[in-house]
């Protein structure tokens, strides 16, 4: 009998064990005391697609390359998104990728950003970009970070927007802007 309970703590503490080491090996997990961003839980879409009419802004390429003051930065774009299994501040991020043709617009957001999460809590939109090929000049940074507030301020109920980078707050995106607080349209 003594055998047997012996065995059995044996196995059980193995199983617990590998429990433990997958649990460790799955990704996000957190590791050396990483801080993750708590992102809140968006109950599941039913499936169906859904259209939201929405203002986004692109970049002026008129600005962009010649850099005259005179010019508008960014420029409105009113457009329906399609929403299926993701949030709308994903889609819109989504949609910023693509500005419209033939309307001298350009967007900030560069296929090799990669946006790991986006989510609001209360009034605030957080979007999470990932470190790896986040670089670039002042200008870059300036039209990426006034594209994204200026959009993502517009929609009801979204008064700021937090940048994080990895799921951490960080000083600046690329090195030129203060990114460590919230920022709003009013204050770019």
């Amino acid at each position: 009998m003594r055998k047997n309970t012996g065995l059995f703590l044996i196995l059980l503490l193995l199983v617990i064990g590998i429990c433990v080491f997958l649990l460790y090996m799955r990704p996000g997990f957190l590791r050396r005391g990483a801080k993750q961003p708590q992102q809140p839980q968006v109950p599941p879409l039913s499936g169906e697609e859904r259209v939201e009419k929405v203002r986004l802004y692109f970049p002026n390429q008129e600005y962009v390359q010649t850099g005259r003051e005179d010019l508008p930065m960014l420029k409105a774009v009113d457009r329906e998104v399609k929403i299926k299994d993701e949030s709308l501040i994903e889609a819109i991020l989504k949609e910023l990728r693509n500005p419209p043709e033939g309307k001298g617009l350009t967007t900030a957001l560069y296929d090799q950003l990669e946006v790991l999460g986006a989510w609001t809590k209360e009034r605030l939109a957080y979007v999470n970009f990932s470190s790896e090929n986040l670089h670039g000049g002042s200008l870059q940074e300036m039209l990426l970070v006034n594209q994204i507030v200026k959009t993502l301020t517009a929609l009801p109920g979204i008064d700021q927007v937090q940048f994080l980078v990895d799921g951490e707050k960080r000083e600046t995106l690329m090195g030129h802007l203060s990114t460590d607080e919230p920022l709003s349209g009013d204050h770019l």
